[in-house]
């Protein structure tokens, strides 16, 4: 059962995004019309089709966030700066940090009474695949959001940006003026601005040789992220986290899941670990020499490898009444074009 929206005024920042457009879809569904935060650069088309308020504003800064939260009552904050390379820390901070702290404090002198921080579940941390925890009744290993934060030697910013959000956040909220909830989607499968999914998957496969990767990942249908967003909106528990993942697969079995969809034969090769760290010394030092400032490749992302990044969902479906599909529907919709009931393809 959907989640009732009490709420008369939903601020939705980066509305212009993919999971943005998800939530102003599903509340356009429920007869509540959001407000739309976008940028001076934003394509707000599906916004203007549905006849939304815009609103734009600079979360850096804080002089231009008064008139954006005037009125609204609650809002879920989606912005950020998504992105793993190694450059620019400054920008990562100044909006996955900074923004989300900002506009937390000027909702709280608008006396906005709910605030939604859309983080990372690379916000909570992940399972070192050399000290695994059990789940006692299903044995699989999984983290959930009493898993102590262990990723801060990962010098990617978006992680440790996203991560001191949430710390600031949980900080400033002490006080209960605005109620803070956040929640921890994982991986979001979502369409993509082409709508030829499976021809995009078709040419990434092409490759005679796919790395056989043993780590699990979790990913999950934003089909049934949004709707988790919203539920937390109305029953989340001030001052809690909440994942929102789906089904958790290793990365060797969902490439066998795409090939078998799409009828190609798998060529996976299993690669040793020290090649990816050669690769990605080599990578970052041949950027440097270049001048360049954006690094996409190097080892601190490599060392991703060393974790599953493997979730419970748990107290999400306790409290929330949080429901997901099951990755193989959802793969075989995506890959076939059909991941109908989203912003791209609503019927």
């Amino acid at each position: 059962m959907a989640a009732e929206i009490t709420c008369e005024k939903i601020l939705i920042t980066g509305a212009s995004g993919s999971l943005g457009k998800q939530l102003i879809f599903e509340l356009h569904r429920r007869g509540v019309s959001p407000v739309a935060h976008v940028r001076d650069s934003s394509d707000t088309t599906y916004m203007d089709s549905l006849g939304l308020e815009k609103r734009t504003a600079d979360l850096r800064n804080p002089a231009q966030l008064t008139q954006l939260v005037h009125g609204i009552e609650c809002i879920i904050h989606t912005a950020a700066w998504v992105n793993f390379r190694q450059d620019r820390l400054t920008q990562f901070t100044g909006i996955n940090t900074f923004g989300a702290v900002n506009l937390f404090k000027a909702a709280q002198d608008a006396g906005v009474r709910r605030f939604v921080q859309v983080s990372s579940v690379a916000a909570v941390g992940a399972l070192p695949r050399n000290s695994p925890r059990r789940n006692s009744e299903s044995r699989i290993e999984v983290a959930d959001e009493n898993l102590p934060f262990n990723l801060r030697h990962l010098r990617i910013p978006y992680i440790l940006t996203k991560r001191a959000a949430e710390e600031e956040l949980l900080q400033a909220a002490q006080d209960r003026a605005t109620e803070l909830i956040i929640v921890n989607p994982s991986i979001v499968v979502a369409p993509s601005r082409t709508g030829d999914d499976r021809g995009k998957a078709r040419h990434r496969l092409n490759r005679f040789l796919i790395p056989d990767l043993p780590n699990r990942v979790n990913l999950v249908d934003i089909r049934d992220v949004a709707p988790g967003i919203l539920s937390a909106l109305c029953k989340g528990r001030h001052g809690e986290r909440y994942i929102l993942g789906g089904d958790n697969i290793s990365a060797r079995d969902l490439a066998l899941i795409a090939c078998t969809i799409l009828g190609r034969t798998p060529h996976l090769l299993r690669i040793p670990k020290r090649f990816f760290y050669f690769a990605a010394r080599c990578s970052e030092k041949w950027t440097r020499i270049l001048g360049r400032g954006k690094v996409s490749f190097y080892p601190d992302l490599v060392r991703m490898l060393d974790y599953d990044w493997a979730y419970s969902s748990a107290k999400a479906r306790q409290e929330l009444g949080y429901q997901t599909r099951s990755i193989h529907n959802t793969m075989n919709d995506l890959l076939n074009n059909r991941l109908v009931g989203t912003y791209a393809k609503p019927d």
